[in-house]
């Protein structure tokens, strides 16, 4: 995690405007932003604080959480498939990402929360023309990839699923336009922070 935060700040420094760390409040988002932060700040030689804001994070499985992928795919089957075959695909019908898993949320609920989250900071930020980085997860970039291809501009290949510690950049205007510039990079991760991509269509027989 430290080599994959330590990488992602690096490549992230290239951009010299001075930048916000919003964070999910989960486990490795949270470690990942403050590695960021801690890197960007010694890089500017000016402190970079990480703001945690619950919006950001992963969507709830409800009955899914704690299951291991073939637990779930037996024990809720049709909970899993909802998870499991649009997490991250570009484009689903108004039925399913309004559907919920059971005790958990809907995608439409994940992709409300988020958006709202990352169009808030894109305001106080411009004002000072500071770029806003967002650590999150995979089940929360998969929804602002079907918003973004909802109502927005897709100029990049979004033909993947995103990998762990990639980097996807999203420009949000004043008007809520939204367009993805570039999707699951992985050009900084090799080594012993090669990415990692989850296959959830694998289930073990």
């Amino acid at each position: 995690a430290d080599r994959c935060a330590a990488a992602l700040a690096k490549q992230l420094a290239l951009d010299s405007r001075p930048k916000v760390v919003l964070s999910s409040e989960l486990g490795r988002a949270a470690v990942t932003a403050a590695s960021i932060a801690l890197a960007l700040s010694e890089g500017a030689g000016a402190s970079t604080v990480v703001r945690q804001d619950p919006r950001l994070n992963e969507w709830d499985l409800g009955v899914l959480e704690g299951l291991r992928k073939e637990e779930a795919a037996k024990e809720h089957p049709e909970d899993w498939r909802l998870f499991s075959e649009h997490w991250s695909v570009p484009r689903v019908s108004p039925e399913v990402a309004a559907t919920r898993i059971a005790g958990g949320e809907s995608m439409r609920e994940v992709r409300a929360r988020a958006v709202a989250a990352l169009e808030e900071a894109c305001r106080e930020a411009r004002a000072e023309g500071m770029l806003v980085i967002a650590v999150t997860h995979g089940g929360v970039l998969g929804q602002l990839l079907q918003h973004t291809v909802e109502i927005g501009t897709v100029s990049a290949d979004i033909s993947t699923a995103p990998a762990n510690a990639c980097i996807s950049r999203f420009l949000v205007t004043p008007d809520g336009r939204w367009e993805v510039t570039s999707w699951s990079e992985i050009d900084h991760l090799d080594g012993d922070a090669a990415p990692h991509t989850v296959n959830y269509n694998k289930v073990a027989s």
